[in-house]
């Protein structure tokens, strides 16, 4: 059986081949980078070549989320004065501004929902000490809060088959993993340690969550993983370096950050979800953040 196979656009990145009688895809990775002076939105293959800039604007675009079919990405960005939402093509086109805040009030932490209608987001439009994770459509609007909670709850992620929302905040003293409906309801708390837990996220069948932690004691944090209700939380890394924002590729490999301690050269990296194959992609004497695949794949683990 005779398979096509599109090639996309070198700007988006993506690599296809034939396999079998299907078609394999091996994503791009959106990442944040301030190797050209000021934080931008880039691009590059999964094996870190091609590293492009998508944004090119003199202000701090950052925390690129891509949307679950790869053609759409949303980040934010202090380019109109304070930080607020944007969405653009997976090539950096029709860069758009979603969201409109006044003073010194941000729109931060974007990510699309898999079916790519909402975007859900953090915002401390309520007072700094008081982000709420609202949803709206899109095109920016109908702009809902989920969270109506006076605490700072923020860093959301959506489950794959879109009905779960997981978060952080502070409402019990500090720091913890919580979960929640898509609307809001049923909010349950996952963790439960004295110090704090952070930039969690789905895997591809929303069965489990990673996340990062400090509860080790070490002066750094490490990426945990756990089953969707918090059972069975499992240390990943094992190193003194900050690892944080967890992210999963549709075959469970986890892209993550990693810093050293008062050093400005993060790394994005990648590892199998039982922290084996731990493969540096970024590469680059800067600060490189929050990774995120787009697209769906079926690949093989590293070995």
């Amino acid at each position: 059986m005779k398979t096509n196979c599109l090639i996309v656009s070198a700007v988006v990145l993506c690599i296809f081949f034939a396999v079998g009688c299907g078609c394999e895809q091996q994503p791009s990775v959106f990442f944040s980078s301030d190797r050209d002076g000021n934080t931008e939105v880039y691009v590059m293959a999964f094996d870190g070549s091609g590293q492009t800039n998508l944004t090119n604007n003199a202000a701090s675009d950052f925390s690129p989320s891509p949307s679950a079919d790869g053609s759409m990405v949303v980040f934010t960005s202090d380019r109109n004065g304070n930080n607020e939402i944007f969405s653009m093509n997976a090539d950096g086109s029709n860069q758009t501004r979603l969201t409109t805040r006044a003073g010194f009030e941000s729109d931060f932490d974007p990510v699309f929902t898999p079916n790519g209608l909402s975007i859900v987001f953090a915002t401390d439009r309520a007072g700094p000490a008081d982000a709420e994770v609202y949803i709206m459509n899109a095109d920016g609007t109908g702009q809902t809060n989920l969270t109506n909670n006076p605490a700072y709850d923020y860093e959301p992620a959506v489950s794959p088959d879109g009905t779960k929302i997981v978060f952080t905040s502070d409402r019990d003293g500090n720091f913890e993993i919580y979960t929640m409906n898509i609307d809001g309801l049923d909010v349950a708390r996952l963790t439960f340690v004295p110090a704090s837990d952070m930039t969690p996220s789905f895997n591809q069948d929303g069965t489990k969550i990673a996340f990062s932690s400090f509860r080790d004691g070490e002066g750094a944090s490490e990426i945990y993983m756990m089953f969707a209700g918090g059972s069975q939380q499992t240390r990943l890394t094992f190193n003194a370096n900050f690892d944080f924002s967890p992210f999963f590729r549709s075959d469970g490999l986890i892209a993550y950050v990693t810093d050293h301690a008062f050093s400005p050269n993060s790394e994005v990296f990648v590892m199998n979800p039982d922290g084996t194959g731990q493969m540096n992609l970024s590469n680059n004497a800067a600060d490189e953040s929050s990774p995120g695949f787009a697209g769906p794949v079926t690949m093989p683990f590293m070995p």
